[in-house]
C-alpha cells in the first residue's frame, strides 16, 4: 500500500477551497488525512495499514515504525486484532511524547537497525519480534516470534543477540522465554497460540507438522504426539475463506476434502482433536486434548514461564 493518494486537509483546501470535512465522498483515516473515493478496508491490517500510511503523511522528522506498527508493515500477525494507535521508537531524549493517535517509546536506538518497507523505516524483524516480547503478552509474542523466523529466517539470530545486549535489564527473561519457546515451523497465529495454551495447560510437548504417509500419499498434522497417536489439527477460517485452499471449490468441498484427509490420517494416528479460535478463547481445548488422549504432563524445555506474569501487558513504554 502507497499513500500515493492520501492528502492533507490543507491540500485539498487549497486546491478546491472546500472544506473537505463536508465532502462524504472523502474517506478520513485520520486527522486531517483523507482518501478521495476510497472505501474502509474490510481487513483489520489494511484499516492499520491504512492509519499507519496516513500518520507517515503528516508526522514531521525522522521516525521509525515500532512494536505492532512495524508487525503490519512487515505482514506479521497479532493475535487480538490492531490497535488505534500507530507506534513509533525513538532516542530516549529525543523530547517527543505520545499524542493522541501516536504512542512513541523512547527506549533508544543503539541496538535498532531499521529497515525500509514501501518508503518507510521499521525496525526490523527481529528487533520488532523483541519489542513485542518486551511489553506485550507471552501469547501475542510468541505469535509475532514464530511468525518472524519464519518468514525472516536471520530474525532469530538478531533476537538472540538482543537479549545478550541487553543482559538482565528490566524485561529480559520475558524475552529469553519467548525466544527458548518460539518455533518457525508453526505454520499460522492460531497454532502458535494452541501452543502456549498446551504449554499453561500441562500438556506434553507437541512435535510440530508431523509427516503422515498412507497410501503412499504424504499428509501433515499440525501437532503429533507419537507416544499416544495423537493428532491436533487447528482449524482457521483461512482455508475456509480463501481460493488459494478451496482449490476452486466452496466451504463444504474444503470441510469434505478435510474429513478424507483426517480418515486417511487416522488409519496411523487413531486419536485427532480439531479445534479452532471459538474453542481457545472458550476454554475447550483441554477437553479436546483429553478426549484425543494427548498426555498431561510436561516436557518442554528450558525454565517455565509465569503466565500470570505475562497475563497484563503495559500498552505503552
Amino acid at each position: 500500500m502507497t499513500d500515493g493518494r492520501l492528502f492533507t486537509r490543507t491540500e485539498l483546501l487549497g486546491w478546491s477551497g472546500t472544506r473537505p470535512e463536508r465532502d462524504r465522498s472523502l474517506l478520513r483515516p485520520r486527522r486531517n488525512v483523507y482518501l478521495p473515493g476510497g472505501e474502509v478496508p474490510q481487513d483489520g491490517r489494511d484499516r492499520y495499514l491504512l492509519l499507519i500510511r496516513a500518520a507517515h503523511r503528516t508526522l514531521t522528522g525522522d521516525r521509525i515504525y515500532s512494536h505492532e506498527s512495524a508487525t503490519a508493515v512487515l505482514g506479521l500477525p497479532s493475535l487480538f486484532g490492531w490497535p488505534a494507535d500507530v507506534h513509533l521508537i525513538c532516542e530516549r531524549r529525543s523530547g517527543g511524547r505520545s499524542q493522541l493517535d501516536v504512542v512513541r517509546h523512547c527506549v533508544g536506538l543503539e541496538h535498532v537497525r531499521p529497515v525500509l518497507v514501501d518508503g518507510m523505516l521499521v525496525t526490523s524483524p527481529g528487533r520488532t519480534a523483541f519489542d513485542i516480547a518486551l511489553t506485550r503478552s507471552f501469547e501475542e509474542a510468541v505469535v509475532v516470534a514464530d511468525a518472524a523466523f519464519r518468514l525472516y529466517p536471520d530474525s532469530r539470530r538478531e533476537f538472540a543477540e538482543l537479549v545478550d545486549a541487553y543482559g538482565r535489564r528490566r524485561g529480559f527473561q520475558k524475552a529469553a522465554d519467548v525466544l527458548a519457546f518460539a518455533d518457525p515451523r508453526s505454520g499460522s497465529a492460531g497454532e502458535s497460540w494452541s501452543r502456549t495454551e498446551m504449554y499453561r495447560l500441562g500438556f506434553a510437548r507437541p512435535d510440530l507438522q508431523v509427516l503422515v504417509t498412507t497410501d503412499g500419499k504424504d499428509e501433515f498434522g499440525d501437532f503429533g504426539w507419537p507416544i499416544s497417536r495423537s493428532l491436533g489439527e487447528f482449524d482457521g477460517e483461512v482455508k475456509y475463506r480463501e481460493d488459494r485452499y478451496r482449490q476452486g471449490g466452496d466451504a463444504v468441498d474444503v470441510v469434505i476434502r478435510e474429513k478424507n484427509r483426517e480418515n486417511r490420517m487416522r488409519v496411523r494416528w487413531p486419536n485427532i482433536g480439531r479445534w479452532d479460535y471459538s474453542d481457545i478463547r472458550r476454554g475447550r481445548l483441554a477437553g479436546i486434548l483429553i478426549a484425543a488422549r494427548v498426555p498431561r504432563y510436561t516436557d518442554w524445555a528450558g525454565r517455565r514461564p509465569s503466565v500470570a506474569r505475562y497475563s497484563s501487558p503495559s500498552r505503552g513504554g
